[in-house]
């Protein structure tokens, strides 16, 4: 006598029963599907305010990324005017140098 085994698959929710004492699956129902079903004019008003809403973050990214273009260009200058204002040193030495 076999003994068999109902099993939910965690994967894709199927049905499976498996005989476990040869060690395979003996039969096998694809998990039942309640489509959900909307109308087109509610499809569409979907589609629509996820659009404004992708509009909405890509113009705020864009607004980030012109701020931190600004803020790196403000910061790139002011250590270029430090450097150019602190004497210069000639070389640096060098560990080698040190010998």
């Amino acid at each position: 006598m076999s003994r068999k085994l109902n099993l939910t698959c965690p994967h894709c929710q199927s049905a499976l029963v498996v005989d476990v004492d040869a060690g395979v699956v003996v039969s096998h129902a694809p998990p039942v599907r309640t489509a959900e079903k909307t109308d087109f004019e509610t499809r569409l008003r979907q589609i629509e305010s996820d659009k404004s809403r992708a509009a909405e973050r890509m113009a705020e990214a864009m607004r980030k990324e012109q701020s931190r273009d600004r803020l790196l260009e403000d910061r790139f200058r002011e250590l270029l005017d430090g450097a150019k204002s602190s004497k210069d040193e000639g070389t640096p030495i060098r560990d080698i140098d040190l010998d």
